[in-house]
């Protein structure tokens, strides 16, 4: 992919990170927002804060690379246990090693063994799959999460 257009893409794609009221009914706050990188922390009434950072070489060609973090910037090295169906997979990911987020929408998910076939051409221009409904999901996984 065109490393201007992706950065281009990217930049249109992170607005949400300059609306003030939006960040502040969800307890966001931004990091970083630095094409590739996307970096929001999330705090939450009775929740340890988190930050999701999410890579976004290659925009929208392909779907972000998502890490959760403590406050610190340290990778989780477990996740938190999701209610029912949960998207917080504290198995090893064949490519990092570690937990990793299985959500459509995710490389991890999209390159992990048991989703090949549900490729991100499936998702990416769909509504909820551009960065901020990724975030939007993952948020809404964590703060209904054990």
């Amino acid at each position: 992919m065109n490393h201007e257009l992706s950065e281009e893409i990217f930049k249109n794609g992170t607005r949400f990170c300059q609306d003030e009221a939006l960040l502040s009914v969800r307890s966001w706050r931004v990091v970083s927002v630095t094409y590739p990188v996307l970096e929001i922390e999330f705090a939450y009434e009775g929740r340890s804060t988190i930050r999701v950072k999410m890579l976004c070489n290659d925009w929208d060609e392909l779907p972000p690379s998502v890490e959760l973090l403590d406050k610190e910037g340290v990778p989780l090295a477990q996740f938190p246990v999701g209610k029912g169906h949960s998207v917080f997979n504290n198995s090893s990911h064949p490519r990092t090693q570690r937990p990793f987020l299985c959500i459509p929408g995710v490389r991890e998910y999209h390159e992990h063994t048991s989703h090949v076939s549900d490729t991100w051409e499936n998702y990416k221009n769909k509504s909820g799959y551009d960065l901020g409904g990724i975030l939007t999901r993952t948020w809404d996984a964590w703060k209904n999460s054990e």
